[in-house]
């Protein structure tokens, strides 16, 4: 997966606000609302299993709760966080005697998240929120394609098998799921932008 190539390692997020102290109970509950999906996204890259990647994200924040006193406070929460997910993926691959990623990938996809989280703070809309509208806009047929191959993560003739249908076709339905997926999230980018 790749989201963004960025040049330098800037990933300071506005959305924590200066008033948001991890360790303080309230506080730290509201960073993993606001961090959580990110994480996923962050996770899921590094592992391709979106189970696995939530199983790494609960036990990352399990982690940073138990550790939020050795917090530095002038670091980035988000970056701290990625660190801890980085850390426990390690471990998950050392468990599961998975392939590793090099610390060259790996810190590709932290750039990459990074600079896709910029953009989401500085957009002030939740690029998900549009996906998801995208989405639910989707004809039957492509929809149950999307859901078999990206979120039960078959491949092509896994889910051609469930729903019925050649591995092509189901190739061929990802395609155009793709295509107006695009269309449809540029058309409300650019209707976000002129909002703005």
């Amino acid at each position: 997966m790749h989201l963004v190539r960025i040049s330098d390692s800037s990933d300071s997020l506005a959305e924590d606000g200066p008033a948001l102290d991890p360790k303080r109970d309230e506080d730290f509950a509201e960073l993993v609302r606001l961090h959580h999906r990110e994480l996923l996204v962050y996770a899921r890259a590094l592992c391709r299993d979106h189970s696995t990647a939530s199983d790494i994200v609960q036990d990352a924040f399990v982690v940073a709760y138990e550790k939020v006193h050795t917090f530095d406070v002038t670091r980035d929460f988000a970056t701290w966080m990625r660190g801890i997910v980085r850390n426990k993926y390690r471990e998950w691959l050392r468990k599961n005697k998975r392939y590793e990623l090099s610390d060259e990938n790996l810190a590709q996809i932290d750039a990459d998240i990074a600079a896709w989280q910029q953009k989401r703070a500085e957009s002030g809309s939740s690029l998900f929120d549009a996906l998801k509208q995208c989405l639910d806009r989707l004809p039957e047929n492509l929809s149950e394609a999307v859901h078999a191959s990206y979120y039960e993560g078959r491949t092509s003739d896994e889910a051609a098998e469930v729903l019925g249908i050649a591995p092509a076709a189901v190739r061929k339905r990802l395609q155009r799921a793709r295509d107006m997926l695009k269309q449809c999230l540029n058309h409300k980018l650019q209707i976000s932008e002129t909002e703005s």
